[in-house]
């Protein structure tokens, strides 16, 4: 696996050649938390710094892993790759193939393009489509110009993880997209992100190959445990030949969640074996270990063979580890952004009364359940509500309630006025928010009554013009209103059908208050073509929709 011995390279080889300059100088290293106060000294090609009589020194590469994470994304890329180019440009030369090439000059032109070639198509599992909704990701920035399948595969596994924070799938959708020479797969559901790469690039006489399937499960169970997986298999040999190198590194991780959605600890074994080969002749290496938030660091050989190589096995345990912390700590983080966004929990509330057309001052009680978008059960938990706009209050505010929860919301004491109330529900299973919007709006008044003339339609606000119908037998009329006030004002009428006309014009009154039904009783004067004219009393009931 050339891309992974070249991590190798990438932390722990140049660890090595970045602290040759210091060979002399001693460190210390806290023994609590395996951080390097000052790293220890390593001349170059030794194992002291990593590993001596099989037994593993973690700061030196807990200190690479340090470095690393408090670099920018771009500065972590770049020095990756750099490193990445260092030391697969070497493995050329010690397995074989720059021989076979015809020698530096050469090897380093094919390297050159590999180094271009394996990153490029790795790069392009960033942009596979997954489900009809589609999946939003920032643009991939241009290859580097160093780093070969190694730097390749921390791109793919990069890139993949970053499904794991997407939002963007409707219940009970998922999906699957293949590149045209079906060489990428990703696979997308709620719980579960999956991204299997085979590619392979040719050229120069060398043909360099990279699979790796990444495996994400980013919403917790009921225990708030979470697991991943990733494995990496890469190999430079020459095209029709038995000469280069491969390895293949597998990675288990596990991550726990608290009720307040956050994680609180997570951990990883890893498995690394590598081999340099001439005419499928060589040196091997297999370690395996484990290390996190609740297991001991822990490294070991378990079997090497062929030439005698401590860089060999310095470089597998180094980059086991040091690969192994970077994705683990980029897997959690995207998955983590996932169930912190709503992927895995729903909280759909409910108010009653309410929440529309509330009664000036009324109280409606809020029932906030979450539940699980995965199999729909309760999550536990808590849920804190708050008041984010408008009035009145909600009681209890800004308080963890533990789930399923129940909030009073006070509804301002004006007629017209609205009020929203945000709720966040928390538990190991993730985060879900809502809101509820209240208002003490009006709903519209129902026209009723007549016994000559039916009355119908609907009066929406008492202090602006407003008509209501009418209808009698083998006519209709139409009745209009203007009012001087809420309580009051003048009216006028038309009406036609069966070969007649009337019209006419008064005043009206209404009488009561809400939320008891209102009386409408008009006086009016009006004529009939084919008749007379007389005056008239009208008595209509107006009635909220909500009564």
């Amino acid at each position: 696996m050339k891309r992974v011995r070249s991590s190798v390279a990438v932390v722990v080889v140049a660890s090595i050649m970045m602290l040759s300059a210091c060979a002399g100088s001693s460190g210390s290293v806290k023994a609590t938390d395996a951080r390097v106060t000052d790293p220890p000294s390593t001349q170059p090609g030794s194992t002291t710094a990593v590993l001596t009589d099989g037994q593993v020194n973690i700061a030196p590469l807990q200190a690479e892993v340090d470095a690393l994470l408090a670099m920018s994304p771009a500065e972590q890329e770049a020095k990756l790759a750099a490193l990445d180019g260092q030391m697969e440009r070497q493995l050329w030369k010690l397995s074989g193939l720059e021989a076979d090439l015809g020698g530096a000059a050469a090897a380093d032109a094919v390297f050159a393009d590999h180094s271009q070639g394996i990153v490029a198509i790795a790069r392009t599992s960033g942009n596979l489509p997954v489900v009809s909704s589609g999946l939003r990701r920032t643009a991939t920035p241009s290859n580097p110009n160093l780093g070969e399948g190694m730097f390749g595969g921390i791109i793919v596994v990069t890139l993949g993880s970053s499904l794991a924070s997407s939002n963007d799938l409707k219940d009970g959708e998922s999906g699957s997209r293949s590149t045209d020479d079906k060489t990428m797969t990703a696979t997308l559901a709620r719980d579960n992100v999956q991204l299997d790469v085979d590619v392979k690039y040719e050229s120069g006489g060398v043909t360099t190959k990279l699979k790796s399937l990444l495996k994400i499960n980013p919403c917790p169970d009921a225990t708030g445990h979470i697991e991943a997986k990733v494995s990496i298999d890469v190999s430079a040999t020459k095209t029709g030949g038995s000469t280069g190198q491969n390895g293949t590194l597998e990675l288990n991780i596990t991550g726990e969640v608290n009720d307040d959605a956050k994680l609180v600890s997570s951990d990883a074994d890893f498995r690394m074996q590598w081999a340099d080969f001439v005419a499928s002749k060589g040196s091997y290496v297999d370690v395996a270990g484990t290390f996190g938030d609740t297991k001991v660091t822990t490294a070991k050989l378990n079997r090497s063979g062929g030439a005698d190589n401590p860089s060999l096995q310095t470089s597998a345990v180094g980059l086991a580890i040091l690969f192994g912390m970077l994705m683990k700590t980029k897997i959690l983080e995207e998955a983590e952004k996932g169930w912190q966004s709503g992927r895995c929990v729903t909280l759909q509330p409910t108010a009653v009364p309410g929440p529309t057309a509330m009664q000036p001052g009324a109280t409606s009680t809020i029932t906030a359940a979450p539940r699980s978008r995965v199999d729909g059960t309760p999550v536990g938990g808590s849920v804190a509500a708050t008041l984010s706009a408008g009035g009145a209050s909600v009681d209890p505010s800004g308080s963890k309630v533990p789930a399923d929860a129940t909030f009073t919301y006070t509804a301002p004491g004006e007629v017209d006025k609205t009020g929203t109330v945000s709720l966040e529900a928390r538990s190991k299973r993730g985060v879900a928010k809502a809101s509820i919007d209240f208002d003490t709006k009006r709903s519209a008044y129902t026209a009723s009554g007549g016994t000559e003339v039916i009355y119908s339609g609907k009066v929406g606000d008492l202090s602006k013009p407003f008509t209501i119908n009418g209808a009698g037998q083998g006519f209709n009329v139409v009745y209009s209103y203007t009012p001087t006030s809420t309580t009051g004002g003048t009216m006028s009428y038309t009406g036609s059908g069966s070969g007649i006309t009337l019209k006419g014009s008064g005043s009206y009154t209404i009488s009561g208050a809400d939320p008891d039904p209102l009386t409408l009783t008009a006086t009016a004067h009006g004529c009939v073509n084919v008749g007379s004219c007389r005056d008239t009393t009208d008595v209509i009931t107006l009635t909220r929709a909500s009564d």
